[in-house]
């Protein structure tokens, strides 16, 4: 979809400590984001503040409160407590005040916040009352339950939070095109043969992602999965650089979800038919998967410049893609970078 008044308006990203990788580690991973003694909650209100003060940087008069805020989490121990809304508890330590409009989650998993653009985009077409949608998300992970490096296969995952504020008045980008596909046979990709926990379970366990991931290779092939992340990667992409009038070569950067090498290899550059160095692999490298914060981090790593057409690409399990098509219109003076280099702690795998 072409968008003639979408504009992002305000960004911001939290990290934690940036801990060493073994380097015998299967993703090549340098290093990952780990936040110690918080919640990805409050990474979120941090990334959350950071995208205000760039509102107020190019806003005249009062700033602006957003009428909807859509909050995303993947893991459930990122979620807090359950039977609670954490996407009121941002809103109101963001001292954002009571007033028209809705705070609810998003959970289109990894790929929430690039879809949220899509979603916020497809909103304020159709909804005067609205003019500015804010997304965030804030993700911590941890052992025993989910450990970083052993959890996945083939991801190593990170701590990280962010915020984006969409509007209709020009601001720090415009969002020329969103598009996004959805495959629903991959949903058992993440489910295995695993049965579902009965109502009641209190204790879930550690999560089992790779004894999953392995019930439902053996069961269809690698084939079968590459070949249709291949097609929706394609399609969305395609579709959201036509409605842009756009062609791949005018990409300036393709910022993709943080996988391990390998993975990013065959499910992103591989199908796009683009170099690594196009991507900011090197910073995912050191931060790791955040989630559904790591195109919207690596936008605030100040590798753009006004003029530069952006590709936002995210991947959900489930699956979906999105991706959203940005032209950069003025870089924030206050906004610092994520660190590639911080104090670092000894971790190994």
């Amino acid at each position: 979809m072409r968008w003639p008044s979408l504009h992002l308006r305000g960004i911001g990203a939290a990290l934690g400590d940036l801990v060493p990788v073994d380097p015998k580690h299967p993703t090549g991973q340098q290093s990952i984001s780990i936040a110690h003694r918080t919640t990805g909650m409050d990474l979120a209100v941090r990334a959350g503040h950071a995208a205000l003060s760039t509102l107020a940087q190019i806003t005249h008069g009062p700033l602006p409160v957003p009428e909807l805020h859509l909050h995303s989490a993947i893991w459930r121990g990122s979620r807090g407590i359950d039977f609670w809304s954490r996407a009121t508890y941002i809103r109101t330590r963001l001292g954002l005040p009571a007033g028209p409009g809705l705070t609810a989650e998003l959970n289109a998993m990894s790929n929430s916040l690039i879809a949220g653009i899509d979603l916020a985009g497809r909103i304020l077409a159709g909804s005067t009352d609205l003019d500015h949608i804010l997304l965030t998300g804030g993700e911590v992970f941890g052992p025993p339950a989910f450990d970083h490096l052993t959890a996945d296969h083939g991801i190593a995952y990170g701590d990280g939070g962010s915020a984006l504020i969409l509007g209709r008045t020009p601001g720090l980008a415009r969002i020329l095109a969103t598009a996004s596909y959805t495959d629903p046979t991959l949903e058992q990709l993440h489910r295995g043969h695993h049965r579902f926990l009965p109502a009641g379970t209190t204790e879930p366990g550690p999560e089992r992602i790779r004894e999953r991931k392995h019930q439902y290779l053996a069961t269809v092939g690698t084939h079968s999965i590459n070949t249709r992340n291949t097609h929706g990667i394609r399609t969305a992409t395609k579709n959201a650089l036509a409605d842009a009038d756009l062609t791949p070569d005018q990409l300036a950067w393709v910022l993709l979800p943080h996988y391990g090498r390998q993975l990013l290899d065959t499910h992103c550059l591989r199908p796009l038919n683009i170099p690594a160095e196009r991507t900011l692999h090197d910073a995912g490298n050191h931060w790791g998967h955040l989630g559904p914060n790591d195109q919207i981090v690596g936008l605030t790593h100040h590798a753009v410049h006004p003029g530069d057409h952006i590709a936002l690409i995210g991947i959900g399990i489930g699956m979906t893609w999105t991706t959203a098509i940005l032209r950069i219109d003025h870089i924030p003076t206050t906004l610092p970078a994520p660190p590639l280099h911080a104090p670092w702690r000894t971790r190994t795998a």
